[in-house]
């Protein structure tokens, strides 16, 4: 005895339209979920930057008030935890004092003036 009006089950152009609809999705979620990635990353340097700019900017403030207004060296010395913050790109802390952007990650600081931006050429204008 065969009972095939009782059988239940998914034909199988029903599984073919579902794979073709999470298909689609993933092609419209995947580019936004880069962009996001990305803004994110850009969002935590600029983050990054401001907090080493601030603390440069109040140990400025401290040598002028101590009768030499000079730029700090930027260490660890400057900041709460001892550390430099970490570049969210390559994940470092590093700090070059030579002229330039080399690519090379972490931060591109100039003791003269205080300047200090990603040493990351698509991230050295923040």
């Amino acid at each position: 005895m065969c009972r095939r009006g009782s059988e239940s089950g998914f034909t199988l152009i029903e599984l073919v339209i579902v794979i073709v609809i999470l298909g689609i999705l993933a092609a419209v979620a995947i580019p936004k979920y880069e962009d996001m990635r990305e803004q994110a990353r850009v969002a935590t340097l600029k983050g990054q930057l401001g907090s080493i700019r601030s603390a440069i900017a109040i140990q400025y403030a401290r040598n002028a008030l101590n009768g030499a207004a000079t730029f700090p060296t930027l260490n660890g010395a400057i900041f709460a935890d001892g550390n430099v913050p970490k570049e969210p790109v390559l994940n470092s802390n590093a700090v070059k004092t030579s002229a330039g952007v080399d690519n090379a990650g972490g931060w591109q600081y100039t003791p003269a003036s205080g300047i200090v931006k990603a040493n990351l050429n698509a991230y050295s204008s923040y």
